[in-house]
C-alpha cells in the first residue's frame, strides 16, 4: 500500500481564516499496485472519495493526448481515474479522439476519422503541440480495447463517444463487457445537453457525468434545471464564478471540476465544493 498526499496549499496570506483552515488539511489519495500498474479507484470507491482525480485525455497538458503513453504516465502519477473521448473508424474500430478529424492532433487536413479505416488512421501520430512540452515525441493513436487491456481492471474510465451516432452504441457496449465489472469501471461522460448517451448509460446502470460551463449557466439559468436530471454527477469548469458553483453544488450530486491545469486552480475549486478534479496538468497538480 502506498500513500500519496495531495496537499491543498494556502491560497495566500490574505485568505479568510475559514478557507485557510480547509486548505491547511492534507488530502490523502491512496493507491496500491495491481499487476505492475499503479492502482486507481473503481467507480464505487471513486465516488466515495473526497477528493478524487481524473486524468483528462490522459493528461492533455503534459503528454500527447489520449495516447497510451499519456495514460501510463498519469497512472504512474497516481491519478484515480482516466478520461477518454472516442471516435469510430469506417471499419468499426473505436479509438481515442476528441474531434471528428485528425487535423488538430496530427496535422492532417480534412481527415475525417469516420471515413477512414483503422489502418489508415494508425499511419498518423498524435502531436505534442498543445502540451507544455511541444518538443516531446509524437505518439500513436490508441484503440479503446488496448486502453481496456491496460487499465480496465485498475481504474475508473470516463468515456465520451462525442460525434459517434447512437446507432453504434451497442458496439461500444460490447467492448466494455470485456472487463470483469463494467459498472465498476465506466462512467458515461457527456456535455450537459446530451440525451441519447446518458439514457443509454442509465439502461446499463452506469454512473454518468454531465459537464457545464458557468458562463452558459449565467446566460441561460434554465440550462441547469432542464438537464441535470439526466446525470448522476455533474461538472463545472474551474473558471466558473462562485455563484455558479453554489447553484451546481446545491443540487446535492457529486461535482467534478474541469479541466484543471494547475495546483492553484485545484485549490480554488476545492474551496467551492468540488469533490472530483478532472485535470489536464497531471504533473503540476499531483507533482
Amino acid at each position: 500500500m502506498t500513500r500519496r498526499a495531495f496537499l491543498i496549499g494556502a491560497v495566500g496570506a490574505a485568505a479568510a481564516v475559514t478557507t485557510a483552515a480547509v486548505l491547511a488539511e492534507p488530502l490523502v489519495l491512496q493507491n496500491t499496485i495491481f499487476s505492475g500498474v499503479p492502482r486507481g479507484k473503481r467507480v464505487s470507491e471513486l465516488f466515495a472519495s473526497d477528493p478524487f482525480t481524473v486524468a483528462h485525455r490522459g493528461g492533455s497538458a503534459d503528454w500527447p493526448e489520449m495516447s497510451l503513453f499519456a495514460y501510463q504516465q498519469s497512472a504512474a502519477h497516481h491519478v484515480d481515474a482516466l478520461e477518454i473521448s472516442l471516435a469510430r473508424t469506417a471499419d468499426g474500430v473505436w479509438f481515442g479522439l476528441h474531434d471528428a478529424t485528425l487535423d488538430r492532433t496530427s496535422g492532417t487536413s480534412g481527415f475525417v476519422a469516420a471515413d477512414h479505416t483503422w489502418s489508415e488512421v494508425s499511419k498518423h501520430t498524435i502531436t505534442a503541440a498543445e502540451t507544455n512540452d511541444p518538443a516531446q515525441p509524437r505518439r500513436p493513436y490508441l484503440r479503446f480495447e488496448d486502453l481496456l487491456r491496460e487499465f480496465g481492471e485498475t481504474h475508473t474510465i470516463f468515456i465520451d463517444p462525442k460525434v459517434v451516432p447512437a446507432e453504434h452504441f451497442p458496439e461500444l457496449l460490447k467492448l466494455t463487457k470485456r472487463v470483469s465489472r463494467p459498472r465498476e469501471t465506466f462512467v458515461a461522460k457527456g456535455y450537459c445537453t446530451s440525451g441519447a448517451w446518458p439514457a443509454f448509460a442509465a439502461e446499463q446502470k452506469w454512473r454518468s457525468w454531465g459537464y457545464y460551463y458557468g458562463a452558459e449557466i449565467e446566460v441561460s439559468p434554465e440550462l441547469l434545471s432542464s438537464t441535470q436530471a439526466r446525470w448522476s454527477s455533474l461538472g463545472l469548469d474551474y473558471q466558473a464564478s462562485s455563484g455558479s458553483w453554489s447553484q451546481v453544488t446545491a443540487l446535492g450530486k457529486p461535482v467534478i471540476a474541469h479541466i484543471i491545469p494547475t495546483r492553484t486552480d485545484a485549490d480554488r475549486v476545492r474551496t467551492l465544493g468540488a469533490q472530483g478534479l478532472m485535470i489536464s496538468g497531471v504533473t503540476e497538480v499531483l507533482g
